[in-house]
């Protein structure tokens, strides 16, 4: 194999994605992860619009290529290809996460118009047995609410201890008592003496085709700007705090918020060192150079014609001449511009024609 070419490859995606063993904001991780696949994706169809095609389109690429020159059964591949839904599910998951502060503005908007309400997106607090992200705290003269925002487009129920589940494939079950009680004790300890007598947890679904059966009921749930109807029926129970109040509430929450790091677990240094491999075993077997040698050394034995020529000499003679006519001129065919990817059209379509 063609080991210059692999560390090419590889050199030229130095750098990118995350590191094992290094800290990252959501935010770091989903664009580090994009900037990888962009730069994968460039170096298949080296064009400039690269950029927003992701990572299944990388595997469509892979799967279809690794098929025809039988790559599918290596180890090489079957890692790669694992890695890469790793990394496409870490990026959908994590953009979907971040889609609660922009849900919650939506719903809330209305509430920002309200004299004495301060409204506060994405706070993370912490201390050294918990910590908590909050998609939207809302701190009104007539109490304090957190809001839990799931942008879930499915069916769901949440059971009579409190857990929530997805009713489909996926099976997530969360916590919901766990985390909100999580949520009130940190906002407890750091507000202490500011903490209000009329606290509540919220549940925002976002999503209109999200459906859910609650046998709960001890936790509010709504659905988009029906929210900011519901709180402020609050302020029929009176005011417990003043405009001064709530803002300084809002500044002893601001000043404990801390931005929260977390490993990644992406494998990128391996998807890098397989991406380079898969590129280089395709790129000599559609150009023909060693065709048998790029599959040898994870899998026993490869049949480049089909089992019945076995049984018709005369064809399997013919076709063995057509093979070794393509690989002579295959890479006078790359040179007069033709790509890679579509040489394994070319090479299948002699391979099977009729003598």
């Amino acid at each position: 194999m063609n080991t210059n070419r692999i560390n090419q490859i590889t050199a030229s995606l130095e750098g990118l994605g995350t590191s094992a063993d290094a800290l990252y904001t959501n935010q770091e991780i989903i664009d580090r992860l994009k900037e990888l696949q962009a730069a994968m994706m460039r170096g298949i169809y080296e064009k400039t619009h690269a950029e927003n095609l992701r990572d299944r389109d990388i595997m469509l690429h892979f799967e279809a290529l690794a098929k025809e020159y039988r790559l599918e059964s290596t180890e090489t591949y079957r890692r790669f290809a694992a890695n890469m839904t790793e990394l496409g599910y870490t990026i959908g998951s994590l953009i979907k996460g971040m889609n609660g502060e922009r849900i919650a503005r939506r719903a809330l908007k209305l509430l920002s118009y309200e004299k004495g309400v301060r409204i506060l997106y994405n706070v993370q607090l912490e201390d050294a047995d918990a910590q908590a992200e909050y998609d939207a705290i809302v701190i009104a003269p007539y109490g304090l609410f957190v809001i839990e925002v799931k942008n879930w487009g499915c069916a769901m129920h949440i059971a009579p201890n409190g857990l929530l589940t997805r009713d489909d494939s996926n099976g997530i079950v969360y916590d919901l008592p766990g985390r909100m009680s999580v949520k009130e004790a940190l906002l407890r300890e750091y507000l202490k003496e500011l903490f209000p007598t009329s606290y509540h947890s919220m549940l925002l679904l976002s999503n209109e085709r999200a459906q859910i059966r609650d046998e709960y009921h001890k936790i509010p749930v709504n659905c988009g700007g029906g929210i900011a109807y519901e709180i402020k029926e609050y302020a029929d129970n009176g005011i417990c705090m003043t405009s001064e109040q709530t803002a300084v509430i809002a500044d002893r929450i601001v000043s404990n918020h801390k931005v929260q790091r977390s490993l990644c677990g992406v494998k990128c240094e391996e998807i890098i060192a397989d991406y380079a491999h898969l590129m280089v075993m395709i790129e000599e077997a559609a150009t023909g150079l060693k065709a048998e040698d790029v599959i040898c050394d994870e899998i026993e034995t490869v049949e480049i014609m089909p089992s019945e020529d076995k049984k018709a000499p005369e064809k399997s003679e013919s076709r063995s001449r057509r093979w070794d006519w393509i690989k002579r001129n295959a890479l006078g065919i790359a040179a007069a511009g033709v790509a890679a990817v579509f040489i394994p059209t070319v090479i299948s379509a002699a391979l099977n024609r009729r003598v």
